[in-house]
């Protein structure tokens, strides 16, 4: 399989995959289309609205495998940086069943959150409706979009409430 030119037919369709090395594939494959994802703040600030603006409108088949890619880079980097660890099986890039969205989490101290939730609706209804992921990370406040009842503040507020 072929996505953004590149050969990722190593992974499995069915079996589960581990999120890090996807997420690290992930972020060879953009790193040479110029994305500067190395798990960093900056990066989950900056990179993921940029590849979500440039890729948010590819072929059905490609824009699953950038979910589940997404998926992984997001949580991957937020574990980095915050800790904790992922729960629940993690299918790569070829599944098609979409399973991540309710099998796949990660745990940071008793914060439990679903990167592929964000991701999966923003590719599904736009950035008109979901905002940027910057805006998830920070400013999401209690009264718009999908996730008006579970933010409140931003992703990080929420991660950060839960460390201290």
């Amino acid at each position: 399989m072929i996505f953004l030119g590149e050969n990722i037919q190593e992974y499995p369709v069915t079996e589960p995959a581990d999120p890090k090395s996807c997420a690290e594939h992930f972020a060879d494959i953009m790193g040479k289309k110029g994305y500067t994802l190395n798990f960093s703040l900056k990066s989950l600030e900056t990179e993921i609205d940029r590849v979500l603006e440039k890729y948010s409108k590819i072929e059905y088949q490609e824009l699953n495998i950038l979910e589940e890619f997404l998926t992984a880079y997001v949580g991957e980097s937020l574990l980095r940086i915050f800790g904790g660890s992922w729960v629940g099986n993690f299918y790569g890039p070829l599944n098609r069943s979409g399973v991540n969205f309710y099998t796949s989490y990660m745990v940071i101290n008793d914060f439990r959150f679903n990167p592929n939730h964000f991701i999966g609706y923003y590719l599904s209804n736009g950035k008109k409706s979901e905002g940027t992921f910057y805006e998830y990370l920070y400013k999401r406040n209690q009264s718009s979009g999908i996730f008006h009842d579970f933010l409140g503040g931003g992703l990080i507020q929420k991660i950060n409430n839960n460390i201290q």
